[in-house]
């Protein structure tokens, strides 16, 4: 342990926090090009300043909102915009008279209809969060709810009445919450990045609806700035934090495994968005591991790193560090690990992935293939066979399941648990595996891919890290393509009970979520990613349980 924190201590800690809270872009690159743009998305580091100038405004425009007595709050967001207001959701206490907070960030239609089963959508107050104003899954639910509220007695003589947009100055969206008369709509500083927003009004209107006291979430994010400000790395802990997972990163410690308190474990995936989307460039990355279920040591491999957000009275926790670090392991630990301190958390890990960025020499506040993604898309919603993209056909079918990927890929084969084999025997010691899940997110799903995800990774003794489409395509998307090389992706597609319609639009859910989902398969087939999709037939949950004996058939003993 010793040697790993003398390969990896700060080598100038007080002159990177001096330039940092000066805004020196230089920090993360010398290129000319680079610095209007980096220098454009620093004023996260003024958030807490803008929160406190704003928060009465703020506290008064959202408790006119609260005083229309919704039913229920849904937020219509994705990545940044949502991610933040899903921690705050997962973590609040508003009593049983507050109005239930959903987050709907999926395309999905099966998704997307079970939120559209309330009995009374006339009282369902939707929040719109795009920072762009143009995000193409947010503006589509938008439409759908639009409609949907047009159609309902109760709201057709006032549906905008149920929308509050969040958003940047000059949005498409803003334009649009302004014509349509919309209930409110908050703009947001436009210097601060989706991923780095949580404490604007994209993370602080949700948290003000949810009864959050803001005072107190200011204050302890104030502390945190203070603490930050410092120069001296043993009075910095995120610039201990940030530096130390970057240098490991550098070292093939790339793999940080989150392990958190069960009052703070939301927080888990905000983090894993923050870290990936913002290292996972130039071939680098950090690789957040986060909900893993915990592992005998010996399958731990050299490339972990662990960070641990503690409870004070968290003994077993403390004990798994204790056992860790004995066995090798380096383990960073914060006695913070308390929802008083949400603020505060957020401010630690902005600061900490801004100088992880430091010491891996990346830019992190750019995202370049999260657009690429974005991009396949619309050239498969407009056709199918898109232009200068692999094309990925059905290579192997047994029952319901087939195996899809390049043809070359699986030439010969004529079993999905022989094609499954040959894609995991080309797994090494510093890989992991990323199951990326084009279905609908329920509990039955979601168990059963946990299942898979543990026998992988048993099996295989590497990382194995699951997400859901869309979603994760704004959060771990980006270190899947312009990461490293060692991620093996297991996509898994499905059918879907019955499609919606997009009012406006020419293509309904079904065919967006189909597109996004071919467009990731391909961008990461033309990287050269090593990649897969198991197809499930109709019935997804039904297909998750054929499919169990045929993992284990392709996994080696």
């Amino acid at each position: 342990m010793a040697r790993d924190r003398q390969n990896t201590a700060v080598p100038d800690g007080s002159a990177i926090v001096e330039r940092l809270w000066a805004k020196d872009p230089t920090l993360w690159s010398v290129d000319e090009d680079k610095r209007d743009s980096i220098q454009q998305r620093l004023g996260w580091l003024a958030a807490p300043a803008w929160l406190g100038d704003h928060i009465d405004e703020l506290r008064e425009r959202v408790s006119k909102i609260r005083a229309l007595n919704w039913q229920r709050v849904v937020l219509l967001g994705m990545g940044g915009s949502s991610l933040a207001p899903a921690v705050l959701a997962q973590i609040a206490s508003t009593g049983s008279t507050g109005p239930r907070f959903e987050v709907l960030d999926s395309t999905h239609p099966d998704t997307v209809r079970r939120a559209t089963a309330h009995k009374d959508p006339a009282n369902t107050l939707f929040l719109v969060s795009s920072k762009s104003g143009t995000t193409l899954e947010v503006m589509a639910l938008w439409s759908y709810f639009d409609g949907l509220l047009r159609t309902d007695a109760a709201a057709a003589n006032g549906s905008s009445r149920n929308f509050v947009a969040i958003t940047d100055a000059g949005t498409p969206l803003e334009a649009l919450a302004r014509e349509r008369g919309f209930l409110d709509c908050f703009v947001n500083p436009p210097d601060v990045g989706g991923r780095f927003s949580a404490l604007t009004h994209f993370g602080m209107v949700p948290a003000a609806l949810l009864g959050f006291d803001l005072n107190q979430l200011l204050e302890s994010v104030e502390r945190q700035v203070l603490r930050c400000q410092a120069r001296a790395t043993e009075k910095n802990n995120a610039l201990l934090f940030g530096w130390r997972i970057g240098a490991y990163a550098a070292q093939g410690r790339n793999k940080l495994t989150l392990l958190l308190s069960s009052e703070i474990e939301p927080l888990g995936v905000w983090i894993e968005q923050l870290l990936a989307e913002s290292t996972g460039k130039d071939g680098r990355g950090i690789i957040p591991i986060v909900n893993e279920p915990l592992q005998p040591l010996e399958l731990y491999g050299k490339d972990r790193v662990f960070v641990a957000i503690l409870a004070k009275e968290d003994d077993a926790l403390m004990a798994r560090c204790g056992e860790l670090e004995s066995a090798g392991f380096p383990v960073l630990r914060s006695m913070t690990g308390d929802t008083k301190e949400i603020g505060s958390e957020f401010f630690r890990w902005e600061f900490a992935t801004a100088i992880a960025g430091v010491a891996l020499g990346i830019d992190p506040f750019d995202e370049p293939d999260v657009q690429r993604s974005k991009a396949t898309t619309a050239l498969f919603l407009g056709s199918k066979n898109s232009p200068g993209h692999t094309a990925l056909t059905s290579c192997i079918r047994e029952g319901e399941l087939s195996l899809i990927g390049e043809p070359k890929q699986f030439q010969g084969l004529t079993g999905v648990a022989e094609g499954l084999s040959r894609l995991f025997n080309t797994t090494k010691q510093e890989d992991y595996v990323a199951i990326l899940a084009w279905l609908d997110e329920n509990d039955t799903i979601r168990a059963l891919l946990e299942n898979c995800r543990a026998h992988i990774g048993g099996a295989l003794g590497v990382p194995v890290t699951l997400g859901f489409g869309p979603r994760y395509l704004h959060s771990t998307g980006q270190l899947h393509k312009g990461g490293s090389s060692t991620g093996i992706f297991l996509q898994f597609t499905a059918g879907v009970q019955a499609d919606i319609a997009i009012p406006d639009h020419d293509y309904s859910f079904a065919d967006l979520h189909g597109a996004q989902a071919d467009a990731d398969l391909a961008v990461l087939s033309d990287l050269g990613r090593r990649v897969a999709r198991v197809n499930l037939g109709q019935d997804p949950a039904q297909g998750l349980i054929e499919f169990a004996p045929v993992l284990e058939g392709a996994l080696p003993s």
